[in-house]
């Protein structure tokens, strides 16, 4: 016999004496206790049960809790007034993490981030959004006080997880509906309808279960129930299907800068214009790396700019060309027509002596061009991103 169960009988005897003395009989339950200010001792059966005992009366008096053979909760109270008893045990083959059961400060400050970031976004101002939030306040604020009170059960850490989630599915909403917005305004949901009516039909799923939401409180104080990772999950896959839209743009956009920068190059923009093409160049890297870490939207802005700076450069260096060249045949027929009179010079008056001013005819004017400055100014881009784009 154990110490433990040692003392559990002279106390439990003790106990009885005095009651009978008393002419009053204890009461054996799962928990039990007395106590003359107030007096509570508990323990945790290991393998299979729980019990703890608390109790009041008047005098003095003495709880103590310990576990039988089969490690239920068992206990006993003494106190010259009354005792009385309560207690519950649960199961270690349920899935319940103990060490959470002991403390929920950390599941609490978790929780706490993710309301915040709510608020960050704007779900308590927001008129969709603003009573569901009050409501998931409430809420929160009730299960907590129950949790910091005692009432600790696995049923209760649940509850405590679906409210997370809940907060976190108003940011992820909040999120998604602003990107909807911007989709609008520029007019990029043709770039992907699939995609847009997705996520649009989903942001009307939430606001239904927000405008119904005794439905979703009801259906989360059963503790068995995913009512806030559905939440949540609906308004993340929202967020995903309108950057998904924001990223069609960015490729068809990727493209359209692409064949500018082609067109540029066609035109040795690369020689002619150096400083601006080292721009769209620069402009077009930089939408790449925005794309694949997850700035899609940035990357559009990129790409246009790209797209803009190697257009300007094929349509002004074109034309300064096309002027050229127009100088360069005006000029040729002037040389044919100054061969043309050289050609009846030397017919009528040939030259018989060397004049200052006039090269002989194999004489080599220019230096030979090996073209490499046009060579080094071209720079080359990849025609595919290969990558996905920072999926979020």
């Amino acid at each position: 016999m154990t110490k433990v169960r040692r003392l559990a009988l002279v106390l439990l005897a003790a106990s009885s004496l005095f009651f009978v003395a008393c002419g009053s009989t204890p009461k054996d339950d799962s928990k039990s206790s007395g106590s003359a200010g107030s007096s509570s001792q508990s323990r945790t059966g290991k393998d299979s049960g729980a019990g703890d005992g608390s109790g009041s009366g008047s005098g003095s008096g003495l709880g103590l809790g310990y576990d039988d053979e089969n490690g239920n909760g068992r206990g006993s109270g003494s106190g010259s007034g009354s005792g009385y008893g309560s207690g519950s045990g649960y199961d270690d083959d349920e899935e319940f993490d103990e060490s959470t059961a002991k403390d929920y400060s950390a599941l609490f400050r978790m929780i706490d981030k993710s309301r915040n970031k709510a608020i960050d976004s704007g779900a308590q101002d927001d008129d969709a959004t603003s009573d569901f939030f009050s409501a998931l306040d409430e809420e929160y604020r009730r299960q907590r006080a129950l949790a910091e009170s005692g009432g600790i059960t696995p049923e209760m850490t649940n509850i405590l997880r679906q409210i997370n989630a809940a907060y976190a599915g108003l940011e992820q909403y909040e999120e998604a509906k602003a990107k909807k917005q911007r989709i609008d305004d520029n007019g990029y949901a043709s770039e992907s309808k699939r995609a847009y009516d997705e996520g649009a039909g989903l942001l009307e799923e939430l606001e239904e279960i927000m405008a119904d939401s005794d439905s979703f409180f009801e259906e989360l104080r059963t503790g068995e129930s995913d009512a806030g990772t559905d939440f949540l999950n609906k308004a993340t896959k929202a967020n995903v299907d309108f950057t998904n839209v924001f990223k069609a743009v960015a490729n068809n956009m990727r493209t359209e800068a692409f064949k500018a920068k082609k067109q540029a190059d066609s035109v040795k923009a690369s020689v002619s214009r150096k400083d601006d093409y080292d721009d769209g160049v620069s402009e077009f890297r930089s939408g790449d790396s925005n794309y694949v870490t997850g700035s899609v939207e940035q990357s559009i802005e990129n790409y246009t700019n790209a797209r803009d700076i190697f257009a300007t450069l094929y349509k002004e260096v074109a034309a300064a060309r096309a002027e050229a060249q127009k100088k360069i045949s005006e000029a040729k027929k002037k040389v044919n027509h100054a061969w043309g009179v050289a050609d009846e010079a030397d017919k009528t008056d040939p030259l018989t002596e060397k004049i200052d001013g006039i090269e002989d005819h194999d004489a080599k004017l220019l230096e030979d061009d090996d073209f490499s400055d046009a060579e080094n100014s071209y720079v080359e881009i990849d025609e595919e991103l290969d990558d996905d784009g920072g999926d979020l």
